[in-house]
């Protein structure tokens, strides 16, 4: 997967220790993600693909890369059904 994600720019958000804290502006929705998921959100400001991503995380965490990848691709999905990211 070659995509690259932008994030929602009336979604404003604070990492609060090992979580992150996402608030949509314009729904008023809070959402919270892990430290796996937060980790995510930062690399996607960096506007790295979703290769890269997934690459570095591999190098960050002890997991099983194909459940990873699985697990990251499902997180972005969430992430782009609610609006947070875009494609």
């Amino acid at each position: 997967m070659k995509s690259i994600y932008s994030l929602n720019p009336d979604v404003v958000f604070k990492r609060l220790e090992d979580r992150m804290v996402l608030v949509d502006l314009k729904s008023n929705q809070i959402f919270e993600l892990n430290s796996t998921g937060a980790r995510v959100w930062e690399l996607l400001q960096e506007g790295v693909s979703v290769d890269t991503l997934i690459d570095r995380l591999k190098a960050e965490f002890e997991a099983d890369p194909a459940t990873l990848r699985t697990e990251i691709e499902s997180l972005l999905s969430d992430l782009l059904s609610e609006g947070l990211i875009a494609s």
